[in-house]
């Protein structure tokens, strides 16, 4: 089956931070993400990128009458907590689960969606042991690890001529993933790094690591991480005199790290999930989304919280429209989605493993916000 044609019953509805009482002929939507602990700022994103769209479907009489409710649950950014947030999920009874944030977390509470028998879209974490073919219910609908860490790679080899370059990443999950692809990458552009680093999440001094890197003498830095560490490391790096280029992939692409690291962070190139100068319908998207969510305890941040509002538009709700909420039925219209959406070039599918097949975005940070990338 394929569902190429976005249903333009767009929709509201009160998000309830935990389980609701909603009545059988209720839709419950389901929405994993890390709203507290160092995911905060991504998981806020994805609960606001899910409020915006299922207010805007409600408002607009539902799908095929029903109303769409949220179950939202919040597992701390912690992978063992991820896993009984996403237990009580299957425990009320969603008929589906759209969020998912961090690699660590997902590799953990996916299989419970997976022996439970619940469609879950994944839309925050990119390690790519993620989609298998051996899995049944779980697919995903940013880039992996393996394209965004390829990307990059060959983005600083042949557009930025970066000669010497030298790697930190987090020694999680997705730390590690993009560590060994973009490596691998290198080394099939001829490229050695001259230092490779780890760290651990929570850590908040560099210094140790980033001595290393300042001996090294890079061009360019690659930081393979997310908030609050990444713009840690890059304000350190320019404390202790390091001038290398940063560069990364979709962890950094949170405006948190301009916001945290405003001279650090200018100049950065990376992978992105999302740029509002894509196309016009994604540019007016975030629009909307800014003045609907600016005013609150942290800034509307627009990357994951487009990817959560798409699949929840662009994907679950034309396929809840076509097949209704038997699991079943649902996973097959997954499976065999095929369509266009703003903010993605080109037309987008999954593949047989479940991933998200589309075409990339690169940006670079410039006067403070992310900007598309125009280097040669």
């Amino acid at each position: 089956m394929k569902i190429g044609k976005l249903f333009n019953a767009a929709a509201v509805v009160a998000v309830l931070a935990g389980f609701t009482t909603a009545g059988a002929q209720e839709i419950k939507l389901g929405v994993i993400a890390g709203m507290s602990g160092p995911g905060t700022s991504y998981g806020i994103g994805i609960r606001q990128g899910a409020e915006m769209a299922v207010k805007e479907i409600n408002a607009a009489g539902g799908i095929k009458g029903r109303k769409v409710s949220l179950v939202v649950v919040d597992d701390a950014s912690n992978p063992a907590q991820s896993v009984t947030a996403m237990q009580r999920l299957a425990s009320d009874g969603v008929d589906l689960i759209v969020g998912g944030w961090g690699s660590s977390q997902v590799l953990a509470n996916m299989e419970v969606a997976e022996r439970a028998g619940i469609p879950y879209i994944v839309v925050g974490a990119t390690n790519p042991k993620i989609t298998t073919e051996k899995n049944k219910w779980t697919y995903r609908v940013i880039f992996t690890d393996s394209v965004q860490a390829e990307q990059i790679a060959d983005a600083a080899v042949k557009r930025l001529n970066m000669k010497r370059i030298a790697v930190i990443h987090d020694a999680n999950d997705y730390g590690v993933g993009n560590r060994d692809i973009f490596l691998a990458s290198l080394k099939k552009l001829g490229v050695e790094p001259v230092t490779v680093v780890s760290y651990q999440s929570s850590d908040k001094d560099f210094t140790a690591q980033l001595s290393r890197v300042r001996e090294a003498n890079p061009d360019g830095l690659a930081v393979f991480g997310t908030i609050p560490a990444a713009p840690a490391i890059m304000n350190q790096a320019r404390d202790i005199g390091i001038k290398a280029r940063f560069i990364g992939t979709g962890g950094l692409a949170n405006e948190n790290l301009m916001t945290l690291a405003p001279k650090g962070s200018e100049g950065v190139v990376l992978t992105t999930y999302f740029h509002e100068d894509v196309d016009g319908e994604a540019k007016a998207w975030a629009q909307r989304y800014v003045k609907e969510f600016s005013g609150g305890s942290q800034p509307a941040r627009p990357v994951l919280a487009a990817w959560e509002y798409r699949a929840i538009k662009f994907i679950a709700q034309p396929c809840l429209a076509s097949v209704g909420t038997d699991k079943e039925k649902l996973r097959q219209c997954f499976a065999g989605w095929k369509g266009k959406m703003f903010g993605v070039p080109g037309e987008a599918y999954f593949d047989k493993t479940g991933q998200l097949i589309q075409e990339s975005v690169l940006v670079e940070v410039g006067g403070g916000a992310f900007q598309a990338f125009k280097g040669k």
